[in-house]
């Protein structure tokens, strides 16, 4: 399988399943390019680069899984088998996989570029602004949040939205029910602000895992691994001490305040 985002982009380049797009504005062109590309038969993977106001090298990937051959792809599946063949094969693949732990390394990609304190500036990156009526410009959409429950010690990561609101502020939405809502929750009845870190650009398989519903106490990290049959690299965060994807291309860490420490209004999303 693939061990960071970079790997899936470069086969599915080489398989003719990656379109590169340049010049388009983060300001809802790459939204509107998104969409419209998103319903066509055999919809490509978008990969935005030269966005103006941005060197080249700032760039925003979408629809990496909007049709079969790629979503059999991340999920190492026959990509010529038909779609009731690899639903036959994921399902003994998930049968059979064995949670393995991740593996804490002491460096990775990940931690090339750090920056803290005054240096943080989230408008550095060209997150969209991807629908007319949307609130705000979304970083996180195709991202991992990562929480880590105070009593137990395990690793959580779900897949919620992540607005921008200033140069060092976004929010998060999280569900009632879904288990980092009920892991903050456990912060905040304590009177502490939730230690919270937010991937955006991991291994396929990572994200996947992110977005199954999986029981209480098992940690996406150990379910890729056994997905993939060998553990996942992860390093401690810088700030919070979480454990994050050492191959994701940004994380954030931070904070998670509780209801009446500085509200804001989050979303609409389209």
């Amino acid at each position: 399988m693939f061990k960071d985002l970079r790997e899936f982009i470069e086969k599915a380049e080489e398989l003719g399943q990656c379109k590169t797009i340049e010049d388009a504005n983060w300001d809802l062109e790459m939204g509107l390019i998104t969409e419209w590309q998103a319903g066509l038969p055999d919809s490509p993977m978008l990969l935005f680069d030269k966005i103006p106001g941005y060197a080249g090298g700032f760039r925003v990937a979408s629809n990496l899984f909007s049709n079969n051959l790629r979503t059999a792809l991340a999920l190492d599946l026959p990509i010529g088998a038909s779609i009731p063949e690899q639903i036959k094969g994921w399902r003994a693949k998930e049968k059979a996989a064995k949670p393995i732990p991740p593996v804490e390394v002491k460096t990775g990609p990940v931690m090339e570029n750090i920056q803290v304190g005054d240096e943080v500036d989230l408008f550095k990156f060209p997150a969209p602004k991807w629908h007319i009526r949307d609130g705000g410009r979304y970083i996180g959409t195709g991202d991992m949040v990562i929480t880590k429950d105070p009593d137990e010690g395990w690793v959580n990561a779900g897949t919620q939205r992540v607005q921008i609101q200033d140069k060092n502020t976004a929010t998060v939405v999280m569900s009632p029910g879904r288990h980092n809502e009920i892991i903050r929750r456990k912060y905040w009845d304590r009177g502490q602000n939730c230690p919270i870190a937010v991937s955006c650009g991991q291994a396929p398989i990572l994200w996947a895992a992110s977005n199954f519903a999986l029981p209480w106490g098992m940690s996406a990290y150990d379910y890729a691994g056994g997905l993939q049959n060998e553990p996942i690299e992860v390093v401690k965060g810088i700030t919070t001490g979480l454990l994050v994807p050492a191959r994701a291309e940004i994380v954030l860490e931070g904070e998670l305040l509780p209801p009446g420490v500085d509200d804001r209004q989050e979303g609409p999303f389209g």
